[in-house]
């Protein structure tokens, strides 16, 4: 092997396109020669025999080799407490196990890199930011105790389920550790000289990818140094065996056979949900993007959306009527999601269409929150838009609004965050529980705010064609029904008024 050093470890990913099964790594590790014994030419006593000289091991997937320290710890019963170290005892105790200075830390090992995990909580950096993307709601006060409260609707607002989004990677790890403590010295758990990594391999199950840290040497060796001060070369090299052809074919027929299942599992489902419904069932499928928010002010946007649904409307998958985007930073000024959601209702329509009584149609509500550096919390708006009634892809700008207050509740946002909001989402729209001709919202003082970017692509199934019958002019009658009425009784109540004006105005001439 050359003797040329690599400055900086650095990590490698590879496609793993063969089973990981077959995965095999040799390690090199030498002592190296002191400066004085290479000044002299001395080839005799170059290597200080108390400490590891030289050692080469070829590694497989998750093998378990033990270290010295190891095998004097499993030999005793009463320190095995899991069902692995159990296994680990009987394993040393069977075959009489000698410990070797070259070890592994497989995935049914309780390890970790970092020293502070083990006596500190563990939590991932995805799990940090999630945490505080949103104020923990549970932790809140209840809304009738908080300083700037303000009471819009007595209506309680029904428990909303919020869901994180999580990546989901299957991976396992392998470390692999060297011994570089004195010979003659008695193992204890605590020599720093006892645990030193050599290298770390991850294996992602889901995208096939091996990581490497630090890479595969090839002219160039890593080097290491214990407490105290010999300094150890060591090498890694990928001696992984080719797959012979029977092996081959072996794989192509188990990933055949894989695909198949796939392909059969995904049939029965597009079966289940694409199977003819009732005579008077609609279905209204929903592809939700929401794309973007703009011209907002404070920083760290996250948009929280809610589809209200009337009387004759359901769904078999209630969690998808509520969700809520991931927590973005504004960039010029816009705030980029992208975030994707499905949604399927079902409406039971009456046998016979009753136009004088007719249901609302579904609501979209939307509330945009923010949450700074400083982790001051704001309602940003609100806003509430009807589901289109027809099939296709439909593109929104939705304009926004927000409570506001007077001066000291601004000084209050902007500093200290926390503002007005609304106890119950329902009322950016038709509250829930509303039955009065008349909604009155003057008590009211709103603000406005910026504006929403998003798409929708709809897709009705029903039992036959909309086209051939009166259901398009039913579903377009239901869902503005509602508009026109109250609209109708404005015109109404204006006319009185105007005719009682008239009649006041002739009897004083």
């Amino acid at each position: 092997m050359a003797n040329k050093i690599r400055k900086q470890k650095i990590a490698a990913t590879y496609k793993v396109k063969e089973p990981i099964s077959n995965f095999k790594i040799r390690v090199k590790i030498v002592q190296q020669r002191p400066l004085l014994a290479e000044l002299l030419e001395n080839e005799g006593d170059t290597r200080d025999s108390n400490f590891l000289e030289e050692e080469d091991r070829i590694f497989n997937w998750q093998e378990k080799v033990f270290s010295p320290f190891e095998v004097s710890f499993y030999k005793n019963e009463t320190n095995c407490l899991t069902e692995s170290q159990k296994a680990y005892y009987q394993e040393i105790k069977e075959k009489n196990i000698e410990g070797s200075r070259l070890y592994t830390y497989t995935q049914n090992d309780s390890y970790y890199l970092n020293d502070d995990l083990l006596t500190k909580p563990y939590k991932t950096k995805l799990a940090i930011r999630n945490q505080t993307a949103l104020p923990v709601l549970q932790n809140r006060k209840p809304f009738s105790e908080r300083y700037n409260k303000m009471v819009i609707d007595n209506v309680p607002d029904e428990t909303r389920i919020r869901t994180n989004h999580y990546l989901y990677m299957d991976s396992s790890t392998m470390y692999v550790m060297v011994d570089l403590s004195q010979q003659d010295k008695i193992l204890t758990s605590s020599d720093e000289d006892t645990e030193i990594v050599l290298f770390v391999i991850t294996y992602d199950r889901l995208h096939k990818i091996l990581t490497v840290n630090p890479d595969f040497t090839d002219d160039y060796y890593y080097v290491i140094m214990n407490s105290s001060g010999i300094q150890f070369n060591y090498w890694l090299e990928h001696v992984s065996e080719k797959q012979s052809s029977l092996e081959l074919q072996q794989q192509q027929s188990e990933m055949q056979r894989e695909i198949k299942e796939q392909l059969m599992h995904k049939e029965a489902e597009i079966f289940r949900s694409m199977q003819l419904v009732l005579p008077n069932v609609y279905k209204y499928f929903i592809k939700l993007d929401i794309l973007s928010a703009h011209d907002f002010f404070f920083d760290g946007l996250c948009i929280s959306y809610h589809v209200y649904l009337p009387e004759h409307w359901s769904t078999s998958q209630s969690d998808s009527l509520f969700g809520r985007t991931q927590r973005c930073n504004l960039k010029n000024n816009s705030a980029y999601f992208s975030y994707a959601s499905q949604i399927s209702l079902e409406f039971q329509s009456p046998t016979e269409l009753d136009t004088n009584n007719l249901s609302s149609w579904p609501q979209f509500l939307l509330s945009v929150t923010s949450l700074d550096s400083w982790f001051r919390y704001r309602t940003e708006g609100y806003a509430a838009i009807p589901l289109p009634v027809l099939p296709g892809l439909y593109k929104f700008n939705i304009p926004t609004w927000r409570p506001s207050g007077s001066i000291i509740n601004s000084f209050r946002r902007f500093f200290t965050g926390g503002t007005y909001e609304l106890e119950d989402i329902t009322f950016c729209s038709i509250p829930k529980g509303h039955e009065d001709k008349i909604l009155n919202k003057s008590q009211l003082n709103v603000t406005s705010s910026g504006y929403i970017k998003l798409k929708m692509n709809i897709i009705h199934q029903t039992h036959n064609s909309i086209k051939n019958n009166d259901q398009l002019g039913y579903f377009q009658k239901l869902s503005t029904d509602k508009l026109m009425s109250n609209i109708d009784n404005i015109f109404e109540q204006f006319k009185a008024a105007r005719e009682r004006m008239l009649q006041i105005r002739n009897l004083n001439t």
